[in-house]
């Protein structure tokens, strides 16, 4: 038997970002439409061309933001205040980027990865308005490229999709009369995708990996339904196992799939398998390749693997376990990384095509993996000897106690003691300021050596003034120091910690043209000197405001790193957060009386099946609590998460014991906020008043009138005001006009309200 291979995706970028560029050249008017669709047909074709060896190749999938949001234009299914919009690529950017008078739609993270999708909005006025041109355009190309036999394109099943989408409440519709007029239009759009000649067409669907007891039957409406008959069907899910009732329902034998792509990487897929066999007539997309993660195949874990489904007698194909969106591009462009003896077991998309063939030829019995068993183990010892921390880390996490995870006061006896002096409604912002070209100009030079260090740090302090200064004229309560010394949240905490490997190219798509470069952990954390010490102490000194400590959190570290393989995350993630109480203790020591510990990520790392969430949510909250319960009952701490859907782990975000947490809402139509107040939160709160990824400057009315809102679910004692998140993708005029305009709306509130100034009991 002879297995094939097949992959779910590739990254859309490009190996230099080319698409990153293009896309935000298009935006400001320097480049057309047409250029930038130029330019992304030959990054589509780069990739495609990498995946020549490869069986089975997907098309149609390089989208241009997000693939919710593409799908969500391909249907025309938008609401009213975008109707006035040109259909096609300017409707479509609107919708995730806002325009004057229409704020973009929700973003929320896909599932458990730190990749974020535009959630489609229903209102009384949306309805379906298909147009697949470019979809059917692009498979087009990819068929011509390909040839028939090899390209598969790639649609987004409409039962996920009316899971992510939202309903308004003003619309009569439901999920299920969305998945109802979904029906005909897939119909109609599957009889166009076959005419294209293609053998094969990937339906991905990956709801199939949530507990929800209603979408089986919506799964069970749609398919066979809408499909053509005569082309073969795989359907896709991914970044978790499906679940018993979901897995008997995808390999019964009348639903018209003819291929199931599962990921066997993560969650309990193999047990599924074993459990319920897997039906004769159709083949298995056995996901053995890890998309999410840059470590090459491990021999343990994939040969047991193979070895089962082989003894099952189970027709089968290699592919990785979901799209490799989620991996850099190719590991040939890392000549740092070339060198450290983590390099042979190291593996990028482009290299990950490569492991396919190898693990294909294994399955098949004509190849074997004892070379990647002799390559781990030389890593595993040279990784030993080199690492620095050794004993001094196992120890701290070993020794821990129930008292190193509280903070000494509860809430209501330590807030009094914090901020005393700063008003009511106190105004500040998440943490950082516009990431200006001439701060990154310095951090090149600074790389290159054509600027010391002393001199570095002389103008990153001139850049810390500025932002005192402009904090300061508009009135801001708390500030920070604008952390323009940074590139990304996690990469500058990561690279000054032990333990972290750091790419030059390892760019990972975040969302639109947003990409961050994952740290790589590669052996046991330590951190042994200040991070944020002397940013912090010159600030301060040019205010008699607080200045906010700015820190990323274990959790958030951790999850948007790539994590080593060979010891537990949680683990990790104790290690992480001992390295961030140590800098809690050092930003106290130097007269910080207000902390902030980021932690965007706690949500999307936790797994879906019920049994494994609370364990997952048992040692985030733990790794979260170790790091800032050390500090001092006067000390503040904040958190600022985003993006997620908290609704199934609100109480684990009570058990942090933050004093304050902020959160994005300016896209989620309140329900965060909705979410808190039916758990009875109590604590300092900052929901987000306005949408920093959007370039429009929002009113002093809007500002107001979402700040009234606020306060009808919220004491005005518990409310702090911010924006949704950081600014440092923003430019300086509109930041600075933003802000003014949310202190403005935030003082009018303060008079209508009569708050006295200043309120010493007030905990701020």
């Amino acid at each position: 038997m002879t297995n094939a291979t097949s992959t779910l995706g590739f990254p859309r970028m490009g190996g230099k970002r080319e698409l990153k560029f293009a896309l935000e050249k298009h935006w400001k008017g320097a480049i057309s439409e047409q250029e930038l669709l130029t330019i992304t047909n030959t990054v589509e074709e780069k990739a495609w061309a990498l995946q020549s060896n490869i069986d089975f190749v997907t098309v149609g999938d390089h989208y241009l933001y997000d693939s919710v949001l593409s799908w969500t234009e391909f249907l025309g299914l938008f609401p009213k205040r975008f109707e006035k919009c040109e259909s096609g690529l300017p409707r479509m950017f609107a919708m995730a980027r806002g325009i004057d008078g229409a704020p973009a739609l929700g973003m929320k993270k896909w599932l458990t990865s730190n990749y974020h999708y535009l959630v489609p909005e229903v209102d009384e006025t949306s309805k379906l308005s298909p147009n697949f041109d470019r979809f059917l355009a692009n498979c087009k190309r990819g068929v011509q490229f390909h040839g028939e036999a090899k390209a598969v394109p790639v649609i987004l099943g409409p039962v996920s999709f009316a899971r992510f989408a939202t309903i308004a409440s003003t619309s009569s519709a439901t999920k299920q009369s969305l998945v109802a007029d979904l029906i005909p239009v897939y119909k109609d759009l599957l009889i166009k995708v076959k005419a294209l000649g293609v053998k094969e067409i990937q339906i991905h669907e990956p709801a199939l990996v949530f507990d929800d007891a209603e979408l089986l039957p919506h799964f069970k409406s749609v398919y066979p339904e809408i499909l053509p008959g005569d082309v073969s069907i795989n359907m896709v899910s991914f970044m978790e196992d499906v679940g018993e009732d979901n897995y008997q329902w995808l390999q019964s034998e009348n639903n018209g799939v003819d291929v199931v792509s599962l990921d066997f990487t993560r969650g309990e897929t193999l047990d599924l398998v074993e459990k319920y066999g897997f039906h004769a007539s159709k083949t298995l997309g056995a996901g053995l390749i890890d998309s999410r993660n840059v470590w090459k195949v491990i021999p343990e874990v994939t040969l047991p693997i193979i070895k089962k489904l082989n003894s099952l007698n189970i027709k089968y194909r290699v592919q990785p376990s979901g799209s490799l969106q989620y991996a850099p591009w190719d590991f040939d462009n890392e000549t740092e990384l070339k060198t450290h003896v983590a390099a042979n077991v190291l593996s990028f998309a482009k290299q990950k095509l490569g492991e396919l063939e190898i693990v294909a030829a294994a399955a098949s019995g004509t190849g074997d993996l004892s070379a990647h068993t002799t390559t781990w183990s030389v890593y595993h010892t040279a990784r030993k000897e080199l690492s620095k921390a050794g004993a001094i880390v196992a120890e701290r996490v070993a020794n821990l106690k129930d008292e190193d995870f509280s903070r000494s006061e509860d809430y209501t006896t330590r807030r009094p003691k914090q901020l005393v002096g700063t008003p009511l409604l106190p105004t500040t912002t998440i943490g950082s300021f516009p990431q200006t070209r001439e701060i990154r100009r310095l951090r090149t030079q600074l790389k290159k050596g054509t600027l010391s260090l002393a001199d570095y740090e002389a103008a990153i302090d001139q850049q810390i003034s500025f932002c005192i200064g402009i904090q300061g004229g508009l009135g801001l309560d708390i500030l920070v120091h604008g952390e323009p010394e940074r590139t990304d949240m996690v990469e500058y905490f990561a690279q000054q910690m032990d333990g972290m490997l750091f790419s030059q190219q390892g760019w990972v798509q975040s969302f639109g043209s947003r990409c961050v470069r994952p740290p790589i952990i590669w052996t046991d954390i330590y951190c042994p000197t200040g991070i944020t010490t002397r940013e912090y102490k010159v600030a301060q000194a040019l205010t008699n405001k607080p200045v906010k400590g700015m820190l990323t959190g274990p959790i958030t570290i951790l999850n948007w790193s790539f994590p080593r393989v060979d010891i537990s995350r949680k683990e990790q993630a104790f290690q992480i957060g001992l390295g961030i109480r140590d800098e809690v203790s050092r930003l106290e020591e130097s007269g910080c009386t207000v902390i902030q510990v980021d932690e965007p990520a706690l949500r999307e790392g936790m797994p879906m099946r019920p049994g494994s969430k609370e364990e997952y949510l048992t040692w985030a909250v733990n790794a979260f609590c170790l790091s800032t319960a050390g500090a001092k009952a006067s000390t503040q701490i904040h958190t600022h998460m985003c993006y997620c859907e908290f609704d199934d782990c609100m109480e684990a975000i009570d058990r942090m014991d933050t004093d304050v947490i902020s959160i994005e809402n300016s896209r989620s139509d309140n329900a965060t906020l909705e979410a808190f107040k039916r758990i009875g939160y109590k604590k300092g709160f900052g929901p987000g008043l306005y949408d920093i990824h959007s370039p429009v400057v929002p009113l002093v009315e809007n500002q107001y009138n979402k700040l009234k809102i606020f306060l009808e679910c919220l004491d005005i004692e518990q409310t702090v005001v911010n924006p949704d998140c950081g600014l440092k993708t923003r430019a300086w005029p509109e930041t600075i006009a933003a802000l003014r305009n949310m202190v403005t709306a935030t003082n009018k509130i303060r008079e209508e309200l009569g708050v006295p100034k200043f309120v010493k009991s007030s905990g701020f």
